[in-house]
């Protein structure tokens, strides 16, 4: 007889199994030496600046855009896999309970981040507010609850087929969030915020009435499970290699201008080959992307002083860090071979592409610092940044790709 309990304490632990053998190598002794020394520098510049922010600071706003996108993002972990399909689908109604544990472990992980983000501002909100700290606790437990609202209306949501009534959703969810955020924060009417709780209930209502004679859309729950492990991959990839990787490849035709850049001859191959797989291929240009963000935010909104020259030299060198495995993407092809090239000019035009990216990605760095501080910073992080990158390229990068 199917048990459900043992099903989903099944799946569970090898979610489970599977995080921990990949997080051993992902958090190894290097990178959280690194993480210590530049969160201690954060932390350090996060506290100067808490002493002279002034209270007109735009708290509410900023925290509501940023912990609305957390409460409307992710869903309910279910597990499921490809061949659930088959066997699982007879068993549909009796995995209600199954769903049930999914949502609650979904709420603990979700909230776990969510917390993380808030706890980090809530010396912020006590000094721009001047609310008490027991009001803290008050809106931990209201973000749960909301979170826990997000995660319930996204399973509702899985229920249509139509993307568009998703989209909506979506959308909706995020002016409700970011609404009810920015009146917490605000003190607002206690009336206001009762009533956007009552809209959030009648929209919980509603929906979960129209799906009562619906059947779970099995595509697209093993598909956005899929799409979650992938995620985590991904980022696993850059550190260690990951056989359950399924690589994507996206055109991005708007940077094919980058590749008419390369001459066209035989010592310009591989060169040629790692660029375009960098633009294209996995997630490369989107961790470049993402850290070149980060590294902006921070540069905007922390004063001018140690953080201005520690944070390019960060966003470098996790760029630096996590763009060597790709080092590996063509390492089983074996049409690599027919190439009339040496190895060491394989090395050579990799390098070439790593030292090209840090540097234009230190240069749009030292621009933000021109804006946000003086000259002279600029000059200082645009040859700091260089040096770096030419340095860290030359020796730790060389000799991490020449070992794997």
């Amino acid at each position: 007889m199917f048990n459900t309990e043992q099903f989903w304490k099944k799946r569970f632990l090898q979610y489970l199994k599977e995080s921990r053998s990949y997080l051993k190598y992902m958090f190894n002794d290097h990178l959280v030496i690194v993480m210590i020394f530049l969160l201690s520098g954060l932390a350090l510049t996060y506290q100067n600046w808490l002493q002279v922010v002034p209270t007109t600071f735009p708290y509410a706003v900023l925290m509501g855009i940023i912990l609305a996108l957390l409460l409307t993002r992710g869903g309910i972990r279910t597990f499921l896999k490809e061949p659930d399909i088959v066997f699982l689908l007879p068993l549909e109604e009796k995995l209600k309970p199954y769903i049930k544990k999914s949502f609650l472990f979904s709420i603990a992980l979700e909230s776990y981040f969510l917390l993380i983000v808030f706890g980090v501002s809530v010396p912020l909100y006590l000094k721009v507010t001047g609310a008490a700290s027991q009001s803290v606790l008050v809106i931990l437990i209201m973000l749960i609850g909301v979170k826990s609202w997000n995660l319930w209306m996204s399973w509702i949501m899985g229920f249509y087929t139509d993307k568009r009534v998703r989209y909506y959703d979506h959308g909706i969810r995020l002016i409700i969030n970011f609404t009810l955020i920015y009146l917490l924060f605000t003190g607002a009417n206690l009336a206001y915020i009762i009533a956007v709780m009552i809209i959030m209930l009648l929209m919980l209502v509603y929906f979960q009435q129209t799906i009562k004679n619906m059947t779970w859309k099995w595509e697209y729950l093993i598909n956005e499970e899929t799409k979650r492990a992938q995620l985590f991959y991904r980022v696993a990839n850059l550190f260690v290699d990951v056989p359950g990787l399924k690589e994507k490849v996206k055109r991005r035709k708007w940077l094919d201008s980058i590749l008419s850049i390369i001459s066209y001859k035989q010592d310009n191959s591989y060169l040629y080959l790692y660029t375009r797989t960098f633009l294209r291929s996995g997630d490369y240009f989107g961790l470049f992307l993402r850290l070149l963000v980060i590294g902006v935010v921070l540069l905007n909104f922390l004063p001018v002083g140690y953080g201005t020259y520690i944070v390019p030299l960060f966003v470098l060198y996790l760029t630096a860090f996590q763009l060597v495995p790709m080092w590996r993407y063509h390492y089983n092809k074996l049409w690599l071979n027919l190439y009339p090239l040496s190895k060491e000019q394989q090395y050579k035009s990799f390098l070439s592409l790593l030292l090209s990216v840090l540097i234009v990605q230190t240069f749009i760095l030292s621009l933000i610092v021109a804006i946000t501080a003086t000259f002279t910073h600029f000059i200082i992080v645009l040859i700091g940044g260089i040096a770096f990158s030419y340095l860290y390229v030359q020796y730790s990068a060389k000799k991490r790709v020449q070992s794997i």
